[in-house]
């Protein structure tokens, strides 16, 4: 035998098993089924519009799009949130306790969903701070977790006494951070991975791994999003997290603060089909939307078509 067609043959014995490993991987994630659920929580943010943004995404017929691409989804209606929530802006952490609240109630919703193999939440019209809760939901729910941070901002400001600041913007130093704030279990920074900002950490002694929008543009988004589950363990669990400003002003304005520099369309299309069709996401977020902003339900028909598109099988 040629040494190439050796080499060649070697080659290919040694790509078999990962091969089947990725194909296995892709044949769970595409018989995954999703579970819609509205979050009517503006609590972590103090913007309008998000208390019903979950209906624009019914009116522009979500499920129906997302069975038409070849998805398997189930509307489950709205996580009961009271309406008596207080709004203020006392520091250190605006409207408190109501994030909280509304954190425990998505906890508690998505608890028995997790439970069930193949099961995914799919949550829409939430603040950045849902995190908290679904991420406390999914560590009970699995040994090991991991966060995939979509967003235009690193979301790690520290609640202090001399400010208000706003639970969204404190998402990643939650998680990351023992508090009094939430019960936990604290992650690891490497437990975290925030992907896209423009607008970076907060917290000095960070220590959470990230790509930026000029890494992932450097790397090309396909390439970055691979990189980002290739550092995750292959035993854990998955949670997307997926903020509307990660796209730039000029394709979405209708996130709650739009970023003139973002990724496109296109980008994060090409992003989203890698990190949807693996099989160990668990729990698919898409936060800060802005309904009011989108009265005619352009936008919010591109976010669906966003996730249809990376998903269609």
């Amino acid at each position: 035998m040629e040494r190439r067609e050796f080499l060649l043959g070697a080659m290919t014995v040694a790509a078999t098993p990962l091969m089947a490993a990725v194909h296995g991987a892709e044949d769970k994630a595409a018989g995954r089924r999703y579970h819609l659920l509205g979050v009517p929580l503006r609590a972590g943010s103090l913007m309008p519009g998000n208390e019903n943004d979950a209906q624009a995404y019914r009116d522009a017929q979500i499920v129906e799009r997302m069975r038409a691409a070849g998805l398997q989804v189930v509307d489950d209606g709205d996580v009961a949130i009271p309406s008596y929530l207080p709004h203020h802006s006392v520091p250190p952490i605006r409207s408190w306790p109501a994030p909280r609240i509304a954190w425990e109630a998505v906890r508690d919703r998505v608890a028995p969903i997790l439970g069930q193999p193949g099961e995914v939440p799919f949550l829409v019209g939430c603040d950045c701070s849902v995190v908290v809760g679904t991420t406390e939901a999914l560590a009970k729910a699995s040994p090991e977790v991991h966060v995939l941070y979509i967003d235009g901002d690193f979301d790690d400001a520290a609640p202090v006494a001399a400010r208000s600041t706003s639970a969204a913007s404190c998402g990643v130093w939650l998680l990351t951070h023992a508090s009094p704030f939430w019960a936990g279990p604290i992650l690891k920074p490497s437990q975290v991975t925030v992907v896209g900002w423009t607008n970076g950490s907060r917290s000095p002694e960070s220590a959470v791994p990230s790509a930026s929008l000029a890494e992932v543009r450097s790397r090309g988004a396909r390439e970055a999003a691979m990189a980002a589950l290739r550092s995750i363990p292959a035993s854990a669990s998955i949670l997307l997290h997926f903020d509307t400003d990660v796209l730039r002003k000029a394709e979405m304005p209708v996130a709650y603060f739009p970023h003139a520099e973002g990724m496109s369309l296109s980008e994060v299309g090409e992003m989203l089909k890698v990190f949807l069709s693996d099989s160990r996401i668990r729990i698919v977020e898409v936060s800060e939307y802005a309904a009011l902003r989108d009265l005619d339900g352009v936008y919010v028909r591109k976010l669906i078509d966003l996730f249809c598109g990376a998903s269609k099988r």
